[in-house]
């Protein structure tokens, strides 16, 4: 990380991660004003501050100020979230927190452990209780929550029986994103044991997580894939007391503001190109759920493991974004763009899947003007044909 006139290096990373320089900073009012009107990328705004303040004092404050621009669309508490970059990226919405939050309403002692900065810990009932082995995450989840943080390791931390729990573990590390269960932190075997002992809960895992990864692991359970602002973005693995639907998945959308949940089935698959094109929500496509509705209306995959699904009678689910067919041709950009001007419309949005072709490539050549009605083109790969649908976005009223 670099702002102009500081430079973090290893000893500055620390720095970030020290309780005692947070707190002075985070008291420092003055300096929070300061930093929130200069750009913190000018030598010269820099060197005013520095004239004032500590460089290790700035550099908190810079970061704190960044976090909450960052946390803007997606915490409630935006404006006093205390927090760096990192704590708000990993942090769960407040829009998805409240929502995991409504299955928790009981009376039961509820913990959070690797609570972060204690985004879902907020939205919790008022006895739930945070734990983490970060001593600064625990005083900024205190902080952001005003609920009781123990500063703690979650695979030894003494839980009550009949508990509920809610549990994040770490899937990052120094070199990145963590994708295998027994390499997150906790391990997902230490969870299960964790698990074992409590009266029901949700484990947060990352979206990419399939419901046969954890058969082996625990049983019963229901995965809930999340979608917010058109993004998969997490997996809540629920079991105990607090299952819905035993062993099924669950597709929740909170753009729609609705979820839906069954057995996924594959979608039938048609070799004829209808009238309309569906393009599922992608908390349902990941859910592989596509297919199980699809198939409520006569839909069909236009390829195996395409996702997008075509019929004859646009259903006007909300699932499904719907695209009116108004031409087919060979995937050649001569062929597409002779048949736009045959629509008058040099304004075109471009969707592929499987990397048929560069979509951005493909808009930057076509938008050229930039007139007429706005039509999406499909590019995709069809058994051995490469064809290019031009259609037109279903608007609902």
């Amino acid at each position: 990380m670099h702002f102009s006139g500081i430079h973090l290096t290893l000893p500055f990373f620390f720095m970030l991660k020290n309780k005692d320089i947070w707190l002075k900073a985070n008291a420092n009012v003055e300096l929070l004003e300061a930093v929130k009107k200069c750009n913190i990328e000018d030598v010269a705004a820099m060197s005013r501050l520095r004239k004032l303040w500590d460089k290790e004092e700035i550099a908190v404050v810079a970061e704190l100020v960044e976090a909450r621009k960052r946390a803007r669309a997606k915490l409630d508490n935006y404006d006093t979230i205390i927090s760096d970059s990192e704590g708000v990226q990993q942090a769960t919405s407040s829009l998805i927190a409240a929502y995991k939050a409504g299955r928790f309403l009981t009376d039961k002692p509820i913990f959070d452990l690797c609570c972060g900065i204690g985004s879902d810990l907020r939205e919790l009932p008022a006895q739930a209780i945070g734990v983490d082995n970060d001593s600064l995450r625990c005083w900024m989840a205190k902080e952001n929550t005003g609920k009781i943080v123990h500063c703690d390791d979650a695979t030894t931390f003494k839980l009550p029986s009949k508990c509920l729990i809610h549990i994040d573990p770490a899937r990052r590390n120094q070199s990145g994103r963590i994708f295998e269960l027994e390499s997150m932190l906790p391990r997902f075997s230490e969870v299960t044991k964790i698990t074992s002992i409590t009266d029901g809960g949700c484990i947060k895992l990352s979206p990419a997580v399939n419901f046969e990864d954890l058969e082996s692991l625990l049983h019963p359970y229901e995965i809930e894939y999340f979608e917010e602002n058109n993004r998969v973005v997490q997996a809540a693995v629920w079991f105990g007391s607090l299952l819905k639907t035993e062993n099924k998945i669950t597709a929740t959308s909170m753009s729609i503001k609705q979820s839906i949940t069954a057995e996924p089935v594959p979608p039938n698959y048609g070799s004829v190109i209808d009238n309309w094109i569906l393009e599922p929500n992608v908390a349902l496509e990941r859910a592989g759920l596509h297919g199980t509705l699809g198939n409520e209306f006569d839909a069909t995959e236009l390829a195996h493991g395409i996702g997008l699904l075509t019929t004859n009678e646009n259903p006007q689910s909300s699932w499904f974004t719907s695209f009116e067919v108004l031409a087919t041709t060979n995937l050649r950009f001569e062929k597409v763009s002779s048949a736009l001007r045959d629509f008058e419309c040099t304004q075109v949005e471009v969707k592929t899947r499987g990397k048929t072709v560069d979509p951005n490539e493909w808009q930057k050549k076509l938008n050229k003007k930039s007139a007429g009605p706005l039509l999406t083109i499909f590019c995709l790969r069809l058994g051995k044909k490469r064809v290019a649908i031009i259609t037109r976005r279903f608007s609902k009223l």
